[in-house]
């Protein structure tokens, strides 16, 4: 039976909060809290993946699913936002020119900062709620 929700899914979302805490690597003092939240949201997604999908309802696969949405929306609009104060500079001296990552100056909006925050805390909380049910 199938609930709509496959492992490729879950995988997918672990990959990119993955590749977004790599791209915290190097970040400002600034960024500390939202690379903080990275790091729980990404190591919570780890928890709630070892769970078997035979081992689930229906009705905790759909709200699994609905879980999953959530944490992909906010992990892309982290991405997008990062995207916007990062660049990439390639460096002449070195022979190789490695690709460095260059945070650009300007400041997040705290607005951002804290929504973003917000809804990362949120998924937080879900995943491990889901979590902690299911292994009573």
């Amino acid at each position: 039976m199938s609930f709509g929700f496959s492992v490729g899914d879950f995988i997918t979302v672990i990959e990119l909060a993955a590749k977004i805490r790599k791209e915290f690597a190097g970040a400002p003092g600034q960024f500390k809290e939202i690379t903080d939240q990275t790091r729980l949201l990404y190591n919570s997604l780890g928890d709630v993946d070892t769970i078997p999908d035979w081992e689930l309802s229906s009705k905790e696969a759909d709200e699994l699913k609905e879980i999953k949405k959530g944490c992909w929306e906010v992990l892309r609009s982290l991405e997008k936002t990062l995207n916007k104060y990062t660049e990439l500079h390639s460096g002449n001296q070195d022979v190789r020119k490695k690709v460095k990552k260059i945070w650009k100056r300007l400041m997040w909006e705290p607005d951002d900062i804290r929504d973003l925050r917000s809804r990362m805390t949120e998924n937080v909380a879900l995943l491990n709620a889901f979590y902690g049910k299911l292994s009573k």
